[in-house]
């Protein structure tokens, strides 16, 4: 028996409790309290406003959305740092590729140049290397010019004519054609490498220089 006059006792508590919890707060205040407090310069709609974050706060659903507009903060500031680091990394690439793509571009305009000039010295690399033995078989001759004499008298060329100095080397007209010219005794000559291979043969009486090459040479 006392164990159920214990259970209504508590119900009706609990019963008294909520009713209490209900009521809005504005009205559960005693009259001189609210006077104090300056409640009552407030208008209906101001006083139903308290009423209403009063019960919010008895509830924790103000604590709630505090909490949920500092979660949304923070997600909004992890996203705005990632859209920097994505945008960042996004402009670096950019950057790296416009560099990649002209040092492309220049590596495409040197590299002719440099093919060339390889083509050249290799040209007149091989040519030099060639003539040393070619001039004088069983010798090495280190050479800047060549200076002698034609053997013989000297009336010209036809084609690729033979021209003998009196050194003994023999040398060859590389561009063919001909040329005439009223006999010249034994006319002195002078013989210099050309630049992009072959040599350059100027003759004492002649008023243009011919290009030759060692006989032999290709």
């Amino acid at each position: 028996m006392k164990k159920l006059v214990a259970i209504g006792l508590g119900w009706l508590a609990m019963g008294v409790w909520v009713r209490g919890a209900e009521e809005a707060f504005s009205r559960a205040v005693r009259a001189e309290d609210f006077s104090a407090a300056g409640l009552a310069k407030l208008s209906p709609d101001e006083l139903a406003r308290l009423d209403a974050l009063v019960r919010d706060y008895q509830s924790g659903a103000l604590a709630a959305a505090r909490r949920e507009a500092a979660v949304a903060a923070a997600a909004r500031v992890m996203a705005e740092a990632q859209a920097a680091r994505a945008e960042g990394e996004t402009q670096a690439a950019k950057a790296e590729a416009r560099q990649a793509a002209s040092a492309r571009a220049q590596a495409a305009r040197v590299a002719p140049v440099q093919a060339d000039a390889a083509k050249a010295e290799k040209a007149e690399g091989g040519l030099l290397a060639r003539a040393k033995v070619l001039l004088t078989p069983g010798t090495e001759i280190e050479y800047a010019t060549v200076e002698s004499r034609l053997a013989g008298k000297f009336t010209g060329w036809e084609g690729r004519a033979v021209l003998t100095l009196e050194n003994g080397q023999r040398w060859q007209i590389a561009n063919g054609g001909s040329y005439m010219t009223p006999p010249l005794a034994s006319p002195k000559v002078t013989i210099v490498p050309a630049n992009l291979g072959g040599f350059w043969m100027t003759i004492e009486g002649v008023a243009s220089r011919v290009k030759v090459l060692p006989l032999g040479a290709k």
